[in-house]
């Protein structure tokens, strides 16, 4: 008897603890009565980014020798102003027969002028100035000359023709290209005759007091020339007997880039002798 008494507490021991163990079962799976915990929202994807700007630095380059290389730097920036380190950039020039750019930004000279550098990025781009322009060496002169020769002589009433004469000998390698001369002489022993263009270019005339012995002459070579030359032509006729020089001044003197070699200058008269 006292084992079945014992069975019966053991049963329910036992059922006590289940139903216990099935409470607590079905309160870990309906939760505690609060509400579900819930999922963060997603964050927004951000823009991609997109260069919209491109500053090159530095904005200028300048040369004065040929086959050197200067550096150039190009940074890129997005719509919202940030910097795009990592951004493709490509290099272009607009002239290479003057500066070449290479795929890093490196400019290098090739001959005088001038050049755009760009560098784009997407559709934005940016640019800097390039100038090549190698300064004359310091005794360097373009000697423009009346005549070939120094000296002539004529009799009354004959005529001489004398060239304006451009000697880019000793130039050493500079370009001119646009002249601008004033001619002087004494009227009372030479008359002006009239004026011939020479080789050099375009040439305009002021003819306006040759009666007195000034005349003038502006000449132009778009591509401006190296080699020496004959700016014009000059005839006179002999008045009076006597002794004449005729001068030349050179008031503006460029070079193509217009750039002023007036410094460069030097000039010689021609003396003309006058005989009955």
């Amino acid at each position: 008897m006292l084992s079945a008494m014992r069975y019966r507490g053991l049963r329910k021991t036992l059922k006590f603890k289940f139903h216990t163990l099935a409470g607590l079962v079905l309160l870990t799976a309906c939760g505690d009565g609060g509400s579900s915990p819930t999922t963060p929202p997603t964050p927004p994807t951000p823009p991609t980014p997109v260069a919209t700007s491109v500053t090159v630095s530095p904005t200028s380059l300048s040369f004065t020798s040929i086959g050197t290389t200067q550096q150039l730097t190009a940074t890129v920036k997005d719509q919202n102003g940030a910097t795009m380190s990592g951004a493709s950039v490509s290099w272009t020039s607009s002239a290479a027969s003057v500066a070449t750019v290479s795929s890093s930004g490196s400019v290098t000279s090739v001959a005088e002028g001038t050049a755009t550098i760009t560098a784009t990025s997407g559709s934005a781009n940016g640019t800097a100035a390039v100038t090549v322009a190698i300064p004359a060496p310091a005794d360097t002169i373009i000697a423009v000359m009346v005549a070939d020769s120094a000296a002539s002589s004529i009799t009354v009433g004959n005529q001489i023709t004398l060239p304006i004469v451009v000697d880019m000998s000793q130039a050493a390698g500079l370009d001119i290209a646009s002249l601008q001369v004033k001619v002087t002489w004494s009227s009372s022993i030479l008359t002006y005759v009239s004026a011939t263009p020479g080789t050099f270019g375009s040439l305009t005339l002021n003819e306006t007091d040759v009666a007195t012995g000034t005349f003038l002459a502006n000449l132009f070579n778009g591509t401006g020339t190296k080699e020496s030359f004959r700016a014009l032509l000059l005839t006179f006729s002999g008045t009076s007997a006597g002794a004449a020089a005729v001068e030349v001044e050179v008031t503006t003197a460029g070079n193509e880039l217009g750039q002023s070699v007036l410094d460069k200058v030097t000039t010689r008269k021609h003396d003309v002798t006058v005989s009955n």
